[in-house]
């Protein structure tokens, strides 16, 4: 039999360290105004270095998917309609600073989260993410 990994509570029970009011489908809460019991789609995030086929297996994945009838939506880095132009412009301008970079980027993934992959994921689509946040959040710290 497999040991269970005990907690860091001295290998008492696990305590819930969920804030009143959270789902146990969040980390947290939600977002403001968003019931995530209306979420009848899936969300599937592919992560990897650059060059590691990411776009290729999203690719593989998304024919696979449609030809078993499921409808797909897909999302990634630099793809929000209201700032992607903005940071590969000044990406090759080299002319940003980090902070600023970090702050355009968590403003393209939310534009993505609010007109694409909630409504995606409200309409039982199958949300293919190329990267996430944590992408964000990885890349925040190591600059």
């Amino acid at each position: 039999m497999k040991k269970s990994r005990p907690d860091r509570n001295n290998g008492g029970p696990r305590q819930n360290s969920s804030p009143p009011g959270a789902s146990p489908r969040n980390y947290g809460l939600p977002l403001p105004g968003v019931n995530d019991e209306e979420f009848g789609g899936s969300l599937i995030v592919i992560e990897g270095m650059d060059g590691s086929g990411r776009s290729t297996q999203i690719s593989l994945l998304t024919e696979w998917l449609e030809s078993e009838g499921f409808a797909v939506q897909t999302m990634g880095l630099r793809r929000s309609g209201l700032v992607a132009k903005d940071i590969d412009a000044l990406l090759a301008e080299n002319t940003i600073t980090r902070m600023t970079l970090t702050l355009m980027y968590a403003t393209d993934f939310y534009d993505q989260l609010e007109h694409r992959i909630i409504p995606a994921l409200r309409s039982d689509f199958v949300v293919l993410a190329d990267r996430y946040f944590y992408t964000l959040i990885a890349r925040a710290a190591a600059r």
